[in-house]
């Protein structure tokens, strides 16, 4: 798993030492799938997401009886929230925005549902600001639009980051790749 993410995703290595020190990520042992953990706000786990690591693997999985209330998520201290499809994508936008990013809330709903954002905002009442962060395609300029409706009739202040290419990992593929040359 770590020669996957850092490898052929490009994630950053302390980012994703982090989420693993925090029992969010681990290594799948039959399979050795990427496993993404969300928890619930007393720290019990309620969700699971599993990403397969082989070459050309395609395996994508939210796993059987998962909350999708609780899909994989980090809170921090700031008022800020930023909201991604996938758990790859927030990671690549942490890795791409890496000062002080611990500071700040991501989440990864494993699909363009709007459960866990709005699971966050109640049971994390200092967020005040939230950042749509989802795929540069019509399912996600589908579900931005219907999330920011919500927001707006929450009261809640938000606004939209997109991603240059279909998705932040992509984003990062690119900005990596440039770099190398």
């Amino acid at each position: 798993v770590m020669s996957y993410l850092l490898n052929k995703r490009c994630l950053d290595s302390e980012v994703v030492k982090e989420f693993v020190s925090h029992n969010m990520l681990y290594e799948e042992q039959r399979y050795h799938n990427a496993v993404f953990v969300g928890y619930d706000k007393d720290g019990n786990p309620k969700h699971a997401h599993m990403r397969g690591t082989y070459p050309g693997s395609t395996f994508k999985m939210t796993v059987a009886k998962s909350d999708p209330d609780y899909s994989f998520h980090w809170i921090g201290p700031s008022d800020e929230l930023f909201v991604f499809e996938a758990p790859i994508d927030m990671l690549s936008y942490i890795t791409l925005n890496e000062k002080n990013w611990a500071q700040d809330s991501y989440v990864a709903a494993c699909s363009v549902s709007d459960k866990v954002l709005l699971k966050c905002l109640e049971d994390y009442p200092h967020i005040k600001m939230v950042h749509l962060c989802l795929d540069n395609d019509t399912a996600g300029k589908e579900a931005i639009s219907r999330m920011l409706e919500t927001l707006d009739a929450m009261g809640i202040d938000s606004d939209v980051l997109i991603p240059e290419h279909k998705d932040w990992n992509e984003d990062l593929l690119f900005l990596r790749e440039e770099t190398d040359e």
